[in-house]
């Protein structure tokens, strides 16, 4: 226990030092509902005002506990506790656009799913062709993501959120048992394999630029077969944030 807490602590210390300074989003947004009002109030501006009236047009209310009450959006509150506060310490999840602009434009209406970049996420070069190359993670790295065991994609243990270019639904809550805290999983690998790494593009309006590994074998089958193990990280959440999420619940 203090071994992985030490490790997890000196892995979120050096990643803060690599973070890029960025405009902060407010904690609390202070938004529930996604209730249609007139259209217009959101400020025409570069950064779109969470207290406007109008913020949440556009989005469908199912639950208080997700801005807007749009899972899309992501939880409302985000972590606040370490270790998790410090991978979204200046995290801006929409990049200052309002929400209803940014499901314009990363949210496809007919297949009902998220518009993700193509070439797999990676960093395009001069020539526009993905920067990866094959790489292997030796016995002892850790990685970490944020979703569930059918994914095929991590990066370095305690990369901040911004540098992930993910949507922020991958910060909802699980509906699983136990409770993973907001969906995040780290992992040991147990025994080497190759992967292919590179830098993140920029998408989901984040900046990206972190590293992530593209694996052979999606989580679940890397973890049947022995090459990596899952870090038990409930025990380093506070227990504020899951009375926190409880409570969201039975609101809903």
């Amino acid at each position: 226990m203090v071994l992985i807490a030490t490790l997890w602590k000196a892995f979120v210390l050096g990643a803060a030092i690599t973070l890029v300074v960025a405009s902060p989003t407010p904690r609390d947004y202070g938004v529930d509902g996604g209730d249609k009002l007139d259209d217009g109030d959101c400020l025409e501006q570069s950064f779109c005002d969470p207290k406007s009236p109008n913020y949440c047009d556009g989005t469908i209310y199912s639950n208080s506990k997700y801005l807007c009450g749009d899972w899309r959006l992501g939880p409302l509150m985000l972590p606040e506790h370490f270790p998790l506060d410090t991978f979204v310490a200046i995290y801006d999840r929409l990049g200052g656009l309002c929400p209803k602009d940014w499901l314009a434009k990363y949210w496809n209406c007919t297949s009902e799913s998220f518009i993700y970049p193509p070439d797999n996420g990676f960093q395009l070069d001069i020539k526009c062709d993905p920067i990866e190359g094959t790489s292997q993670l030796d016995k002892g790295t850790y990685i970490d993501r944020f979703g569930g065991e059918g994914g095929f994609f991590a990066s370095p243990a305690a990369a901040p959120y911004m540098q992930r270019s993910l949507p922020p639904s991958n910060l909802d809550w699980p509906q699983t048992t136990p409770v993973v805290p907001y969906n995040y999983h780290l992992y040991q690998v147990l025994r080497p394999f190759d992967v292919v790494s590179g830098p993140i593009a920029a998408w989901f309006e984040q900046p990206g630029q972190g590293v992530q590994y593209n694996l052979p074998f999606n989580i679940s089958t890397l973890l049947c077969d022995g090459f990596i193990r899952e870090v038990d990280t409930t025990k380093f959440l506070d227990q504020w944030d899951k009375n926190h999420w409880a409570s969201k619940q039975e609101q809903a």
